[in-house]
């Protein structure tokens, strides 16, 4: 069994987990900080969103420690081109929906669900599939995956040249939930241009999604039988 932890210990992981992403940002886009209107569309408020991320990250590990919950928390920081509409039919306009990584997904092999949920990875109940994937926060299970997935996209800004999200890997135990956050980024990879992604405790640069993914199998096998 875990300990339960002092009320303060999520304050005080989102003021680490606050600095950690500045110095990501910074380390990623540093070089132009300094220059005119970066709070407005620059790489300053680059580097205020992944101190946000990581804010919220480090809140929410501390907070399951101080639960007590023996939940492991992993994940992958994205960026990529702001996501534009897709033509559809005569007059529509389609936006990337949870619907399109529930299918690419059960494509896979997997069997997902989805729910909404938090920014602290928190699952709140049942989620439309024709919901639109920027600017939600979406929980993504499996009956035989012990744990679960958070995808946060934000939402899409033209004024900015890249975009900012989140693929959150809740592992309970084992590699399954792992294995369903790689094939999580594979599917937004095929949805989203130019995705590129890192992990979250990594000091190193973005990489392109094949590259994370490539000793990954066609299909899950890290499911409970």
């Amino acid at each position: 069994m875990t300990k339960q932890r002092a009320w303060w210990w999520p304050f005080v992981g989102a003021v680490i987990g606050g600095v950690a992403g500045i110095a990501i940002g910074m380390a990623l886009a540093g070089d132009d900080v300094n220059r005119v209107g970066d709070w407005r569309n620059g790489a300053a408020r680059f580097v205020g969103m992944t101190g946000a991320i990581g804010l919220f990250a480090g809140y929410a590990i501390a907070q399951q420690l101080a639960r007590g919950k023996r939940v492991n928390r992993d994940g992958f920081t994205l960026a990529y081109r702001p996501i534009a509409p897709t033509a559809e039919g005569y007059r529509e306009n389609k936006l990337v929906t949870v619907g399109d990584v529930l299918a690419g997904l059960a494509k896979a092999g997997f069997e997902p669900r989805a729910e909404a949920c938090d920014q602290f990875g928190e699952r709140k109940g049942s989620i439309d599939d024709t919901t639109v994937l920027p600017g939600a926060n979406v929980a993504i299970s499996d009956p035989r995956v012990r744990g679960w997935i958070r995808v946060a996209l934000a939402p899409s800004n033209e004024d900015q040249p890249r975009s900012l999200g989140l693929v959150e890997i809740w592992s309970e135990r084992g590699g399954s939930a792992e294995e369903l956050g790689l094939f999580t980024l594979r599917v937004l990879d095929g949805l989203v241009v130019e995705l590129t992604a890192t992990r979250e405790s990594s000091a190193l640069g973005l990489d392109p999604i094949p590259l994370l993914t490539a000793g990954l199998a066609e299909r899950p096998i890290r499911r409970a039988r």
